[in-house]
């Protein structure tokens, strides 16, 4: 008798947080615009689509995503998942909000770092009927009022790395940061080349070494953290490493707070005053 009310306990909870999972109205596909949600609307319990231990480039939404989000209001999504396309055909597109539109040619995924979409999307998202009808609409738009001083003061302190005395960076990762320095005149050297992870192999790492020392490196940056492994070799060779986030995992810390360390970071870098 105890296991049969053990297991309708378990089943009961499990259909309890299916049902409360499938009810909400807000629906984000990874964690750069989860934190910006969070900062906007922390009232509003939003579904993130990207799974804790996800990377923004594999991770695919489940069958009880894909129901979350028929049910949805709100689908937020930055529009350059592998599975972005597929949103338009399950949901109505008055649902959607994204940093990009399906018919667009992305040369760079991270969109989450071109602040001038972000402020765009936001506005798209203070006048959509599910946030109007929100009982927080006031606060919302404070907030957002906030959110945009901040996100222009990022704005000028990005371009002005251009006045920065070392004009290129390496990354132990993809590439990422494209949009940060399109008008700073900076240049990002990767790892791994294109947008994506990919196979990483010793002699890789040694053209990165080589490349970094030649330049005068004497730092590089690291942004898969699964190449953490190679932190130690880089540091004999006199190389300091020091993590950036690049959007594709979580970490602890607001969309802002995230950004200002990056800029603290690249600052550092560039050997800026």
């Amino acid at each position: 008798m105890m296991v049969r009310a053990c297991i309708l306990l378990i089943l009961s909870l499990f259909f309890l947080f299916t049902q409360n999972a499938l009810g909400q109205r807000c629906v984000v596909s990874g964690y750069p615009l989860f934190k910006i949600l969070q900062e906007l609307w922390p009232e509003e319990n939003c579904y993130l689509l990207q799974p804790q231990r996800g990377e923004f480039h594999f991770a695919e939404p489940t069958p009880k995503d894909l129901e979350v989000i028929k049910r949805a209001e709100l689908v937020f999504i930055v529009g350059t998942e592998p599975w972005a396309k597929k949103m338009y055909r399950l949901t109505s597109k008055d649902k959607i909000i994204g940093l990009s539109k399906p018919e667009e040619r992305i040369p760079n995924p991270h969109l989450w770092f071109d602040f001038t979409r972000i402020e765009s999307a936001l506005i798209d998202f203070v006048h959509h009927a599910s946030v109007k009808k929100s009982p927080h609409y006031e606060k919302i738009k404070r907030r957002l009022n906030l959110f945009e001083e901040d996100l222009n003061l990022l704005k000028e302190q990005y371009r002005a790395l251009k006045n920065c005395p070392v004009k290129e960076y390496y990354i132990l990762g993809h590439r990422v940061f494209d949009y940060l320095f399109k008008d700073a005149g900076i240049k990002e050297i990767p790892l791994i080349k294109g947008h994506h992870h990919g196979e990483v192999t010793p002699r890789n790492i040694q053209e990165l070494l080589l490349k970094a020392k030649r330049g005068g490196a004497r730092v590089v940056l690291l942004g898969d953290r699964e190449l953490i492994r190679y932190k130690a070799l880089l540091e004999k060779e006199g190389l300091e490493v020091r993590e950036v986030w690049t959007g594709d995992y979580n970490k602890e810390g607001s969309f802002i707070k995230l950004m200002q360390e990056n800029l603290s970071v690249f600052k550092y870098t560039l050997r800026c005053p």
